[in-house]
């Protein structure tokens, strides 16, 4: 026995190890190699290497604890509040967003709906170490990294809430409302339980051990902790990948998690190769290749709605179109997780055993597609900024001064208390509509229409108590982003876009949550009547963003002028008057600057750096809006708008050497 353990042992590291290295010669993720190393050692293939499967799936649990614990490690709460106005938000879009498509694959392949939802939750997390090997060496802009790694913190928080679901569902329990709310009280109970008792014994003793430098000490209490938490979760009905995550969440608490990680690194880089060693033996070729449809049509559904959903997410957020294009790209795959939650599904019979072989193909080809695609990044973003009309750049432009200022912390009414109210009538709605699908598939027919019209008449005060926390909320956003002044795109535009953001950024949550309950497809109509009514509204609104932005612009251009002139100092947000939110920077043109003689469409000042140039002062000419057409000369003071991150590349870009140090591809 323990001579096979052996064996087996040293044929797959063996061979992962010369896959590995060959995947990472060919700038590829080792994930890949160590697939390939499952394939060749597995029993499907004919040749004279093989390992038995049984051992290692065992082993890999080791490394699934591993990878969980590794990823806790990187989480921290005080870091979620940090990144949950932005990346948290773009996460929940984009996880709704994949969801939502993968159950409607799912509902179209006539899976049942417990194989439905595992589905969707399979396709909606990304890959950390894909992306992680795909970002490392690469110059990718800083805002961008972040904006990525915040979007996999959220996906992998939210794993684990699936990972419960997957797990309940395979151990036979419904979607019904009584079995979600007990295991919602069964997670919630677990993870804080887990939580105290983790945070009230580990920070102090990583922190003790570390001052004594017993680095054998400290290896050996974290391994224990992960793996006495993943089998405590166990226990409770759980998967063990949520007990290793909290147990990396309350050792990053003790602000030494990289640290620890750099510690634990060799022994989590060798068993999560042998649970991936362990996927690729699973995989028959012959039931890969009969799978391949669904894995192409899997493929085109992670690449495409993920970097849609991500985009959106983005803009909605008040990222650049930039930011948003190079995130969506960056997360386009699925990895790790989403095989953690296939073999649970699949050892419980929720989903086809073929599910695995189709995964790992999308895996494969998204993980050779991911650097390729984000490798093309900037050229995608410069075909975006050629073909959107001018009017829609305007409105972002305008939107995204908007968001920065409702960020900045200041004077103005507190979101806070709206914000809540509006939270919590989003959820009783949310309840309202589970729990009627729940029941009227369970009552006589004759009474169908009668519990529909009474949820309804339930949910009146909650639609009109979010209708009404909704302008609270915009009223107060309004107030913050201009003050005291009201204008007619403070009081109307303004309103209209934050209201807008706020739906599209609920809906399609609420969509992809109630989508396994509906017993019909009323609801789901009303809901993307509803988003799509929305959208048709916001471009309604953009004829009258883009008026008050050309007329603000040149307000504060002749301002600029002014200020130039009189060699005074610019003015700021608090003198933006006519148009408060505006936010702009002067950048000059000297002599020998090698942007003197440049046309603004041969810099590309918006695709490579995020800026906006809203004004060109040149004398007493100014010229407001530029078409990209104007040759920039000496002299010059240039108007530019955008996130601080971009004007600093601005204004990098427009006094250095622009062909000494091209940024046009950061990627």
């Amino acid at each position: 026995m323990h001579g096979a353990l052996i064996t087996d042992l040293a044929i797959v590291t063996v061979v992962a190890a010369f896959t590995g290295l060959l995947a990472r010669r060919i700038g590829q993720p080792s994930i890949l190699g160590y697939l390939l190393a499952g394939l060749i050692v597995g029993p499907y293939i004919p040749v004279p290497l093989f390992a038995d499967p049984h051992r290692m799936g065992e082993l890999a649990e080791v490394g699934v604890v591993l990878v969980m614990f590794a990823v806790g490690l990187e989480f921290r709460v005080r870091r979620l509040l940090e990144i949950l106005p932005v990346s948290g938000l773009t996460a929940v879009i984009q996880i709704a967003a994949l969801w939502w498509a993968g159950f409607t694959v799912g509902s179209l392949l006539d899976w049942s709906t417990p194989a439905s939802v595992c589905l969707g939750a399979m396709v909606a997390i990304s890959s950390t170490m894909v992306v992680s090997a795909v970002l490392r060496g690469r110059p990718i802009d800083p805002d961008v990294r972040s904006h990525v790694f915040g979007i996999l913190v959220v996906q992998d928080v939210v794993a684990i809430v699936l990972m419960a679901i997957v797990t309940a569902l395979a151990a036979g329990e419904s979607l019904g409302m009584r079995s979600l709310g007990v295991l919602v009280a069964q997670l919630a109970g677990v993870v804080v339980g887990m939580l105290v008792v983790g945070l009230l014994i580990l920070p102090r003793l990583v922190r003790y051990l570390l001052r004594q430098g017993d680095a054998e000490g400290l290896v050996v209490l974290v391994a224990g902790a992960a793996f006495g938490l993943a089998m405590a979760a166990n226990l409770f009905g759980f998967s063990v990948a949520l007990g290793a995550f909290i147990a990396g969440m309350a050792v990053a608490e003790s602000g030494r998690g990289h640290d620890v990680e750099e510690l634990i690194e060799p022994l989590r880089a060798l068993f999560s190769a042998i649970f991936f060693v362990s996927i690729g033996m699973t995989v028959d070729p012959v039931v890969a290749w009969r799978s391949l449809p669904l894995a192409l049509g899997l493929c085109a559904l992670v690449v495409g709605m993920q970097w849609i959903a991500v985009v959106v997410g983005t803009v909605l957020t008040g990222g650049s179109l930039r930011r948003g294009v190079y995130a969506g790209l960056a997360l386009g795959q699925i990895g790790e997780l989403s095989f953690i939650l296939a073999t649970i599904a699949i050892a419980g019979g929720v989903v086809p055993k073929e599910t695995l072989p189709a995964l790992v193909t999308v895996a494969t080809i998204t993980a050779f597609t991911t650097p390729l695609l984000l490798g093309r990044a900037q050229r995608l973003v410069e075909t975006l900024d050629r073909r959107l009309p001018d009017r829609v750049q305007q409105v972002l432009a305008a939107y995204q001064a908007f968001v920065r200022r409702i960020q900045t912390p200041g004077d103005g009414p507190s979101l806070r208390r709206p914000a809540l109210a509006t939270l919590l009538d989003w959820a009783a709605l949310l309840i309202i509509i589970i729990a009627t699908s729940t029941v009227v598939r369970r009552v006589d027919p004759d009474f169908k229409l009668a519990v529909n019209a009474g949820a309804l008449v339930l949910a009146a005060p909650f639609v009109v108590g979010l209708i009404r926390s909704g302008r609270k909320l915009a009223a107060g956003i309004r107030v913050r982003v201009g003050g005291a002044v009201h204008t007619t795109i403070l009081h109307d535009h303004v309103e209209a876009l934050a209201l807008a953001a706020g739906i599209l950024g609920v809906g399609l949550p609420t969509l992809a949550l109630v989508r396994p309950f509906l017993g019909s497809s009323w609801i789901e109509a009303t809901l993307l009547a509803l988003l799509l009514l929305t959208l048709v509204l916001l471009g309604l609104r953009v004829g009258g963003v883009q008026g008050e932005h050309t007329s603000g612009v040149a307000r504060l251009a002749l301002d600029l002028a002014g200020h130039v002139q009189d060699d005074a100092p610019h003015p700021t947000q608090a003198d933006a008057g006519p148009l408060a939110g505006l936010d702009y920077h002067p950048l000059p043109i000297a002599a020998g600057n090698p942007a003197d003689g440049q046309t603004l469409a041969q810099l590309d000042l918006r695709c490579r750096t995020g800026a906006t140039v809203i004004a060109i002062c040149r004398g007493e000419v100014t010229i407001t809006l530029p078409t990209g057409h104007e040759r920039l000369q000496a002299g010059d003071t240039l108007a530019v708008s955008g996130s601080p991150e971009a004007l600093q590349r601005a204004q990098a870009l427009l006094t250095a050497d622009l062909y000494a140090d091209d940024p046009r591809d950061p990627a």
